[in-house]
């Protein structure tokens, strides 16, 4: 067997092949070549920012639309708070609409990370995740806003940021 690249014109006889193994997830060719042909059919980009009271930007929040995860995950966020840059927890705003908009387009989870900074586990090797993650813990108040706002820990990614610095996985239900 040979590995091919996939290009817009040999994509075509993988949809057919796609479309007729698994109808119910492409249920015409259209969608499955769309997927593979179009980063839009698969994943969406969506954001919003907070204005001040003369129209200025002073937060954003910038969503991936996962939508064969039926998933809205927090791409990047920030917020000037008197020129400090702050993340989610002055960002509640931005994150019910995001979740209003989910919700709108049938998609069931919010997704979002973090890095261990500041955590217990930032800078340690983890050989266990579930243990790591069982023994979580930081004083940071975006932790503790995730919490709060009803985002679980699903997971942790080693080493997502270099050498022992980890990426916390969060979701929650809608």
């Amino acid at each position: 067997m040979k590995v091919i690249e996939l290009n817009r014109e040999n994509a075509k006889p993988v949809a057919r092949l796609m479309h007729q193994l698994k109808p119910e997830w492409w249920p015409a060719f259209e969608d499955a070549y769309g997927q593979l042909t179009n980063i839009n059919e698969s994943i969406g980009t969506v954001g919003w920012y907070l204005a001040d009271d003369i129209g200025a930007p002073v937060g954003w929040a910038l969503f991936r639309e996962l939508k064969c995860y039926l998933s809205l995950e927090l791409e990047c966020s920030g917020f000037n708070d008197q020129g400090v840059f702050k993340l989610e927890h002055k960002l509640k705003d931005l994150f019910d609409q995001a979740g209003e908009y989910a919700k709108a387009k049938g998609y069931t989870t919010l997704r979002t990370g973090m890095s261990s900074a500041n955590f217990n586990i930032d800078g340690v090797e983890i050989t266990n995740i579930p243990q790591a993650m069982q023994t979580l813990s930081t004083d940071r108040i975006d932790y503790a806003w995730l919490l709060d706002y009803g985002f679980t820990v699903i997971g942790i990614h080693p080493n997502a940021y270099g050498n022992n610095s980890h990426l916390i996985l969060f979701a929650k239900a809608l």
